[in-house]
Parts: structure tokens; C-alpha cells; sequence
């Protein structure tokens, strides 16, 4: 039950035809049998509802299952503290075929962010094989959003196991970049909370530090859908010391805020150099050619304003000499064009040439 597909058209169909179901009914008992009309009419309109908001769940696919929307785990999980039994055991190891998530606290002492919890997928050969080291993708969330939705909408340990099947083994790491789901941080520093420095100076040194990961450049890749994906391109162009590979879904190439620039760095003397800094489609051109970046942009044909920002933006980038890959796709601004997005984007992403600790030695 918990598989089945909620956003289908046949079973919206079934929603409403319960519901018109439900108002006949108290349309037929209304005039003799009043008290008998009554639980028609709040199961009708109870079904009129949920056919509502399934027509706008389907619509942006946030929800695919039944699973999804009554917030139980539709992919394996195993605690932290097993993780890390995994390195040091001397008896058998866990299986899980397909993968894992499970969730770690990361502190921000550094940011003053404060302590959240990132989500993480970790493949097979994570539990199998303790003497392996994998790259990681960071998923950046977008706004509304929360790192859940890498998992929910996105389908993300599902495209971890298939990159794993496909020899391309990664560890997913989705951090909280923003203080609520409807709060749009940007992923930037401003006065109210520092989501560059907790990314960069908290998260990814607490995953390498944590996890059997990669710690170059070359194995770590920013991804992000939406607002997300203006965080993977800003913050990867910014740190690419940090960072080689940039997946960018639907990202708008400056910052955007309801509340203006003001609204989003507040008001600072330095105001025009601080947006300045964060905004590709300003800084993009003059970017040194050296260290080298993949990015990979991919758009839905019909989300005009983002399609319009990652062809310039792929103008720009390209013109410096950086590999850069435009991938366009019917849909729009929604989770059925992010999902394959991000398939195909990490499936060309993920580096190939994993290195195990016995290798080293």
C-alpha cells in the first residue's frame, strides 16, 4: 500500500469519482433524510479537498507515494552509530543492496549556524567493503524545501543505488540550508544565519572527517534544484578550490529574494559589492580559467525565466573555458523534470576512479 502512486491520473480520477459519489448522495438524502445527508456531505467534501490537493501534488510531483505522504521512509535506513560499526567490524558485515540513508548532526561551530541534521545516502559497497573511499554529492534543497526532499520528490537513494549498480558508487549528502522550509537563505552569509560558511567550513569537513570519503576536489560535486541549484552554482564557482563539478537543475544564475537584496543581506554599507560577489551572471566572465570546472546545467523547455538565466549563464562559463553541458527536457520548474535531471546529471558527474585504503597502502 505504501508503494502505491498517488499522483497518477487514474487515481485522482478515483478521488473525484468518490467525491462526486459523495456530494450525489447528499444531494439525494438532503430534502427527506437530513441527519443521514450530513456524513455525506463531510466525507464529500473531505474527498473534494484531498482531490484538490493531490491535483497540485501532481502537478509539482512533490508527493509521488503514499509512503511519501504520510512521512514514512520509502528507502532503507540504518542508524549513524551502525555506520560506524561498519569500519571496525570483525564479524559479518551488514547487506543492504540497494544502499542506505541514514541522518547525522552537524554542528556549525564555526558558521553559528547551529546543529542540524544532514541526510546521507551511502551505497553498498560502503557496508561491504570498509577499506573503500567514495566521492560526494552535496544536494542543496530548494525553496520551499528541506533536505527530505532529495529523498521524497527527487528519489535520491533510488538514484544512488542505480549509480552504485552502474559503477559509479557516491556517497549523498543533503544538509539543511536554510532555517525553515519557507525561508529563502540563498546559501549565502548574511546577518541572520551563514549557510556558505556552515556548508564549507562545518559540513564538509565534519563528512570527510565522519565518512569514508574522497577529501579532493575532484570527488566532490554541488547539485541543487531551483533556488538549489543557484546555491551548487554560486558556492561552486566561489570555492573552486573546494570543489570540480557543478549540477545545476533549474537554477536562476543571481540571487533572488522576495525581499529584495536588502531583504536578503540586510542593510549593509558594502551592500552592492556583497551581492556583486554572489551573482554569476555578474562575475562569471571574468572568472580565471584555472583551476579547471565541469558543471552541468539542465532546464525543463517550458521554465522560461530559469532556461533563459542557464543558457547565458552556459554562454558565460563555456567562454572561460570550463566544460559545461545545457540539458534541456520537456516539463517545467517541477520535480518531474528534476528527477531524471538528476539521474543523468550525477550518472555524468560522478567520478569513476574510486580509490580503496588497500590501494594506498
Amino acid at each position: 500500500m505504501g508503494s502505491l502512486v498517488v499522483i497518477g491520473k487514474s487515481f485522482i480520477a478515483g478521488l473525484a469519482a468518490l467525491a462526486a459519489a459523495g456530494w450525489l448522495g447528499w444531494l439525494v438524502l438532503r430534502r427527506h433524510h437530513r441527519l443521514t445527508a450530513i456524513p455525506f456531505a463531510v466525507v464529500a467534501s473531505l474527498l473534494t479537498l484531498a482531490t484538490a490537493a493531490d491535483l497540485v501534488n501532481a502537478h509539482y510531483g512533490y508527493l509521488p507515494r503514499v509512503d511519501d505522504v504520510v512521512g514514512r521512509p520509502s528507502w532503507p535506513t540504518v542508524s549513524f552509530r551502525d555506520v560506524e560499526a561498519t569500519a571496525t567490524s570483525t564479524g559479518r558485515l551488514r547487506s543492504f543492496p540497494d544502499g542506505s540513508v541514514t541522518t547525522l548532526r552537524i554542528a556549525g561551530p564555526r558558521s553559528g549556524f547551529g546543529g542540524h541534521r544532514v541526510m546521507i545516502y551511502l551505497p553498498p559497497a560502503y557496508f561491504t567493503d570498509p577499506g573503500r573511499r567514495f566521492p560526494v554529492v552535496y544536494l542543496l534543497h530548494g525553496t520551499p524545501g528541506a533536505p527530505i526532499d532529495w529523498f521524497r520528490a527527487t528519489r535520491a537513494a533510488q538514484t544512488g543505488a542505480r549509480l552504485a549498480a552502474g559503477g559509479r558508487p557516491a556517497i549523498l549528502v543533503a544538509p539543511q540550508v536554510s532555517r525553515g522550509w519557507l525561508d529563502d537563505s540563498e546559501c549565502v552569509d548574511r546577518p541572520s544565519e551563514h549557510i556558505e560558511t556552515y556548508l564549507i567550513n562545518d559540513v564538509i569537513p565534519a563528512i570527510d572527517q565522519r565518512l569514508r570519503t574522497l577529501p579532493t576536489r575532484a570527488d566532490r560535486i554541488f547539485a541543487g534544484m531551483s533556488a538549489g541549484g543557484f546555491c551548487a552554482l554560486n558556492l561552486g564557482l566561489r570555492h573552486r578550490d573546494v570543489v570540480a563539478t557543478i549540477v545545476d537543475l533549474s537554477g536562476f544564475d543571481q540571487p533572488t529574494h522576495s525581499g529584495g537584496m536588502v531583504g536578503l543581506f540586510g542593510h549593509q554599507s558594502n551592500l552592492p559589492a556583497l551581492v556583486s560577489a554572489n551573482d554569476p551572471a555578474r562575475y562569471a566572465a571574468s572568472l580565471p580559467a584555472v583551476p579547471p570546472m565541469r558543471i552541468w546545467l539542465d532546464c525543463g523547455r517550458a521554465d522560461r525565466t530559469a532556461l533563459a538565466d542557464q543558457r547565458r549563464i552556459a554562454l558565460l562559463l563555456s567562454g572561460r573555458g570550463y566544460s559545461v553541458i545545457l540539458r534541456l527536457r520537456a516539463g517545467g520548474h517541477d520535480y518531474d523534470v528534476w528527477r531524471p535531471a538528476l539521474r543523468d546529471g550525477l550518472t555524468w558527474a560522478v567520478p569513476t576512479n574510486h580509490i580503496s585504503e588497500r590501494d594506498n597502502a
